[in-house]
């Protein structure tokens, strides 16, 4: 039986001006604990469907590794996961 698995980092890939943005570095990871907290709330609440996904945090960046042996359930759990992405930095774009 087939495998399939993958592992996405997430972060703000963003050069850091420290005498104009004296603040900036804590609001960048208040804004990717945010989406870690969307992500994970989201996981947690969800049916694995034949698909494991785990979270975790490193440094500045976020780690989701997705596995499952069915590849449309794979495939449909990791555009979940980038749509929910996309949707929690739109929102705290938003919020600024």
């Amino acid at each position: 039986m087939e495998s399939y698995n993958s592992k996405i980092h997430i972060y703000f890939n963003t050069e850091l001006n420290s005498d104009f943005f004296a603040d900036y570095a804590n609001i960048l990871n208040r804004q990717l604990n945010s989406i870690f907290i969307a992500l994970k709330g989201d996981i947690q609440s969800t049916p694995d469907f034949d698909t494991h996904v785990t979270i975790s945090t490193e440094n500045n960046y976020i780690i989701l590794y997705v596995s499952s042996n069915n590849l449309s359930k794979f495939r449909a759990t990791i555009i979940t996961i980038l749509r929910l992405i996309d949707l929690s930095y739109s929102v705290i774009r938003i919020e600024q």
